[in-house]
């Protein structure tokens, strides 16, 4: 049951990622957009850090950074338009 739960979790943190990631470009929310990197990490930290060591498995980190860095840019320039 607890291998279940786990991919309830894993898989409802993925899902949270996709629809707050389209509600963040939509919207242009940056914090939504931050959100939706963090709900991707530990999903993606699973699979990069498994253990197998694979250059393949360590690239499932890169969307989560992309979205951080695009939260990021995203933020900046709202702050560019403020002054």
């Amino acid at each position: 049951m607890g291998l279940f739960l786990m991919g309830i979790l894993l898989w409802s943190l993925v899902i949270a990622s996709v629809v707050l990631f389209i509600y963040g470009l939509w919207k242009r929310s940056w914090k939504a957009l931050a959100w939706s990197g963090a709900a991707l990490l530990l999903p993606m930290g699973l699979i990069a850090f498994d253990g197998s060591g694979s250059m393949w498995f360590k690239l499932s980190m890169v969307p989560p950074l992309l979205i951080f860095a695009a939260a990021y840019f995203m933020k900046n320039k709202r702050a560019q338009h403020m002054h």
